[in-house]
């Protein structure tokens, strides 16, 4: 009878809303708003993605600093500002030599920082840390940039490359669940297999081949194939990256800013690796 049925326990249905760790309901509202943000910055202005990518590697690098510092790690955030700031603007005005000015910055301003401030303690450890990360997120995605400024498809290239992106990690996700029994790099990312990997690529170039065409005839389903391909080959590569460096700082995430998803850097770590080579297939093909 239905006077029969109990309603849930309240345990049980914040335990159902709760995913690998992750409150589901909470990163979904989020995911949902960044993805908004995001659209319409990439398809209004090319200045409004700049900003919408400066502010993301300027979150990633303050983050990174948060998370680094308490392990032995800090990082040079004033250089990396900096860097951000040249690095991104620099890009959307100067292209190539943009980002050649952004990464002298990086080089130049480590050493000078270290000299004034740093005492002369760990002088190596804090520089290398800080061009690492610098090259990492901020050069790597400057490439955005350069990308959204192809002439007649840049924000639509900008989407294939991280569509694929994500839509290879989503099947990769969905295929190591199902079918995953081969481990891909045991020691950096346990969870990650062989059939998850294939997986993933056959999702993310199937919907290259067939979606992007349908966007702009300039994408044949070959080339829409082979750019939503690399750019998922290259994606997988950067999830890899940053376990490898979250695994040897012993952290779980590289920061929390985003409720439901962990860290900026979290978020894209795939993405930067795909960006150069999304950009570098988009040039020769397109």
């Amino acid at each position: 009878m239905a006077g029969d049925a109990q309603a849930p326990d309240a345990g049980e249905s914040s335990s159902r809303a709760v995913v690998g760790g992750r409150n589901l309901p909470v990163a979904i509202a989020v995911g949902v708003v960044l993805a908004g943000l995001f659209l319409a910055a990439l398809f209004w202005h090319p200045i409004a993605f700049t900003a919408v990518v400066a502010v993301v590697i300027i979150m990633a690098f303050v983050e990174s600093h948060r998370v680094l510092a308490p392990v032995g790690f800090p990082l040079q955030v004033s250089v990396l500002l900096l860097t951000a700031l040249t690095i991104s603007f620099g890009t959307y005005l100067l292209g190539h030599l943009g980002q050649l000015a952004g990464v002298l910055v990086l080089l130049v301003g480590a050493v000078l920082w270290q000299l004034i401030e740093g005492e002369g303690r760990r002088a190596v450890q804090t520089m290398s840390t800080t061009v690492f990360f610098g090259l990492w997120v901020g050069f790597l995605g400057s490439f955005a940039i350069l990308l959204v400024q192809r002439p007649g498809v840049g924000p639509l290239a900008v989407l294939a490359v991280i569509g694929a992106a994500i839509l290879s990690d989503i099947g990769g996700y969905a295929f190591g669940v199902t079918l995953g029994k081969h481990k891909l790099a045991p020691r950096v990312s346990p969870n990650k297999t062989w059939e998850g990997l294939l997986g993933g690529l056959v999702v993310a170039i199937a919907a290259g081949a067939i979606v992007l065409p349908l966007l702009d005839e300039r994408f044949t389903p070959l080339i829409g194939g082979m750019i939503a391909g690399l750019a998922a080959v290259a994606s997988v590569i950067g999830d890899l990256a940053e376990s490898m460096v979250k695994r040897d700082l012993g952290v779980k995430d590289l920061g929390d800013v985003l409720p439901g998803h962990g860290g900026v850097l979290d978020r894209v770590d795939g993405i930067l690796f795909a960006l150069p080579v999304g950009y570098v297939a988009a040039v020769l093909a397109l």
